[in-house]
């Protein structure tokens, strides 16, 4: 029996619960959020809706002792609002979430995998792992799956192609310190450095475009919600599955001795290994800084303090 909890009924949560459901992706669904009107009336809405698509999902609301046997809990609890104040608006007030859940799911007996959509994503995940008290092979973050992505599709449009043909990872921290690898970056095999279908790929240029499709996004929106669920759907299929899935992750590396944005195997087991690419020094160096501004964060969080303290 599959079954998924969500801890956080925004934007990105009740659109995950919603295409859960819709699609049938899961047997029992766990919903919790400090509001418990919204919670009943996200119940009901889907509910409703599963009377014409005949889908038989049991949703469970505000019950952490359901957590107990459930496969993967994801949390996606934050305010996106925050951001138009400064990039990192939500660490203290997500921090305070992270304390207020942890006890209530530790006493459920939860032990399976954790897959963080809060941000700033690399250090509240961090928080969670050590709150938690679990293995760092089952917490994990969605940290710059979607940069990565964007990065992809900045080439693949650049080159007049499918972003099926482009591989390659964004490291480091997602909204932060982000690493775009071009060491990584291979179009139908080929280097940035040749010329692919004609076209001649300037880096930063690319780098420029994808954060753009971040900007556009938040600008109109407010918030980034369906390319983020797109994609916690992908991983959840991967942990839910017999397959693997490479992504760029918030993982505990340690490498860095610390959570870091970085491309893995993604199986049943949560982390799986590391994809060890062999990246430019410079690269190597900025990931460096990228861990080391998510470790001051992670401070802040450990201490109860403010950033500016």
């Amino acid at each position: 029996m599959r079954k998924i909890g969500i801890i956080g009924l925004g934007h990105v949560g009740r659109l995950l619960a919603h295409d859960l459901v819709i699609a049938n992706k899961t047997d029992q669904l766990v919903l919790i959020d400090r509001d418990d009107a919204l919670a009943v009336g996200l119940k009901t809405d889907l509910e409703n809706a599963q009377t014409a698509l005949n889908t038989r999902t049991k949703i469970i609301l505000q019950d952490y002792a359901a957590l107990r046997n459930v496969d993967i809990l994801i949390t996606t609890f934050g305010n996106s609002s925050l951001l138009k104040k400064e990039q990192m608006a939500e660490l203290i007030q997500n921090g305070e979430a992270v304390r207020e859940i942890a006890p209530l799911v530790k006493q459920s007996g939860f032990d399976g995998i954790v897959l963080n959509i809060s941000d700033p994503n690399e250090a509240i995940t961090a928080y969670l792992q050590q709150q938690l008290a679990l293995p760092t092979e089952q917490v994990i973050g969605i940290g710059t799956t979607i940069d990565t992505a964007r990065m992809r599709q900045s080439v693949a449009k650049t080159a007049e192609l499918s972003s099926q043909n482009v591989s390659g990872f964004v490291y480091g921290q997602h909204n932060g310190d982000k690493v775009f690898a071009w060491s990584t970056v291979t179009v139908n095999g080929q280097k940035l450095d040749e010329s692919i279908n004609g076209h001649h790929l300037d880096q930063n240029q690319l780098r420029i475009n994808a954060d753009l499709d971040n900007w556009y996004t938040f600008k109109g929106l407010g918030y980034s919600a369906s390319a983020i669920v797109a994609w916690t759907l992908k991983i959840i299929s991967a942990i839910l599955g017999d397959g693997e899935l490479s992504v760029s992750v918030a993982i505990y590396q340690p490498q860095y001795s610390g959570y870091v944005s970085f491309p893995t195997l993604l199986n049943r087991n949560g982390q799986g290994h590391p994809l060890l690419f062999k990246l430019y020094s410079v690269e190597a160096a900025a990931v460096k800084t990228a861990v080391g501004a998510i470790q001051q964060q992670l401070t802040v969080l450990q201490q109860g303090g403010k950033i500016n303290d």
